[in-house]
């Protein structure tokens, strides 16, 4: 194919060939060929030309996405592909990217291992994260979370969860501390340590939240069952809340419940 015309702009070189086709190419791609008006392009020639540019595209396209933010590989492929991107093509971009440091799975587990510690995330969290964001479960067994490190973490949230769970009597408490911690990605032998810490409330604070519990579920009952069952169904209650049924039986003494 002859070129007949070749018109440089700012983000592109148009190419017009004789038979009136004309295609765009990336400016990078442009400099890579000796091209000039009147060349006649062999289809090798014309093959390399599409190819260059189809891969210099592609790797705009990661280029765009990287400014957004870091990818791990696996997630830039997945990008790429549903670009349309060829496997040959989309491991040349992945190399180029990998050559100059925009994609570095190391790098980004150390930064957000770093960052999710600062949340105070246990290793469980962090891991299921980092296996959201693209990084392979194998990949991650060889990492090494100290047990100081989760400990400090487990530590430094401790207040912050006995202050949020303190109107609920200690059995309660107890319960959804192991739990939150759990939540947060911590293993069980350390949110049993933190939940064992635990002080526990005066017998006048008990009682206090044991009395707002049955309030809270008394008026209730009493539209719904008659004097027995509201009797029954107040002790199955409470116990299930945690609180022991000697101190159950002495409000109901208080409270005539017969």
């Amino acid at each position: 194919m002859k070129i007949k015309k070749i018109k440089i702009y700012k983000s592109k070189v148009t190419i017009t060939f004789e038979d009136r086709k004309k295609i765009d190419i990336d400016k990078n791609v442009y400099t890579n060929f000796y091209l000039y008006e009147g060349k006649n392009l062999s289809k090798k020639e014309l093959s390399e030309l599409h190819k260059q540019n189809d891969n210099a595209a592609l790797l705009k396209y990661a280029l765009k996405l990287r400014e957004k933010g870091p990818y791990t590989e696996y997630r830039m492929r997945e990008k790429l592909y549903d670009k349309g991107g060829l496997k040959s093509q989309v491991d040349e971009v992945i190399k180029s990217m990998k050559k100059s440091g925009l994609i570095n799975d190391r790098q980004f587990i150390e930064e957000h291992i770093e960052y999710y510690n600062s949340l105070n995330y246990g290793k469980n969290k962090i891991i299921n994260k980092l296996v959201e964001k693209g990084i392979f479960k194998e990949t991650l067994d060889h990492i090494v979370f100290p047990l100081a490190t989760e400990k400090r973490k487990a530590t430094k949230i401790f207040k912050k969860l006995n202050e949020k769970y303190a109107k609920y009597n200690d059995a309660q408490r107890k319960q959804k501390i192991y739990q939150a911690y759990i939540a947060l990605g911590f293993d069980s032998d350390i949110a049993s340590e933190m939940v064992g810490s635990i002080q526990k409330s005066s017998p006048k604070e008990e009682t206090s939240k044991l009395e707002t519990e049955f309030n809270k579920v008394y008026k209730r009952y009493q539209l719904k069952y008659n004097k027995k069952e509201i009797k029954s169904k107040l002790l199955s209650y409470l116990a299930s809340k945690g609180y022991k049924i000697n101190d159950i039986l002495k409000l109901f003494e208080r409270k005539h419940i017969a």
